[in-house]
């Protein structure tokens, strides 16, 4: 079992992290900071150094890096967290072992995870049911977990998202951007309309202008999204 800290000043991110690591079996979350000086204090007083830290670098009483400095020698990994990719530089200067960029996704955060521990007992993961997680819609600051294999499409509802799964839909106070971001860094989802963003692996019929889901929604496709049709009709092709 791997033991782990969370520094972020953000309460939000503090809950993605703390979810992502609740599924990993191998990880155990000792504690999350949302103050820095409590943190900093905690940690020096620590008798013997943890497994893992997950730290912001953007927040307001003390930058994340200067952090970084002051409890490296209480952690064996530390992992940046931010949504800045400028400051992936500085994290190979104070010799970090990972950098996850905000929002990322739990298949971004497992693959972290391995990484870290290439050559001890590697975390459990469920490969076959990876997952997102979006806000919910019932009580601020907490979320919703999606697994990917079960999403039909995303769809932008004014302020909210609508996710189409296989038995049901959802509603999300993310924003489609946030699940755009999520979605696009993983395999065999992508974005077809202003409004919508779908798993290619559900498409039952492909037009030039329209698709239909395996659940029975159509979708236009966009102006700005037609290489999708074409890249999808050449790897039909490919497959046949």
């Amino acid at each position: 079992m791997y033991t782990c800290l969370a520094i972020d000043d953000e309460f939000s991110a503090l809950e993605i992290i703390t979810d992502y690591i609740a599924a990993q079996p191998e990880l155990k979350l000792l504690k999350s900071y949302i103050n820095v000086d409590k943190a900093l204090q905690e940690i020096e007083i620590l008798k013997k150094p943890v497994d893992i830290i997950f730290l912001d670098i953007e927040m307001p009483t003390m930058n994340g890096l200067e952090v970084a400095k002051l409890i490296k020698h209480k952690t064996h990994k530390l992992v940046f967290v931010t949504a800045h990719s400028d400051y992936a530089i500085h994290s190979y200067e104070l010799e970090a072992d990972g950098f996850l960029l905000k929002p990322f996704s739990y298949t971004k955060f497992d693959q972290i995870i391995k990484k870290i521990f290439t050559g001890h007992a590697k975390a459990q993961t469920e490969k076959a049911s990876d997952f997102i997680l979006l806000k919910s819609t019932e009580q601020r600051n907490r979320f919703i977990k999606i697994k990917l294999d079960k999403i039909y499409a995303v769809e932008a509802r004014e302020r909210l998202i609508k996710i189409y799964l296989q038995q049901e839909t959802i509603l999300s106070n993310s924003s489609f951007s946030e699940a755009l971001a999520l979605l696009s860094v993983e395999k065999g989802f992508s974005q077809v309309h202003r409004s919508f963003i779908i798993a290619e692996n559900q498409i039952a019929t492909l037009e030039r202008s329209y698709i239909i889901m395996n659940n029975g929604i159509r979708i236009t496709i966009g102006r700005k999204f037609l290489d999708f049709y074409h890249k999808m009709s050449k790897k039909k092709k490919n497959l046949s």
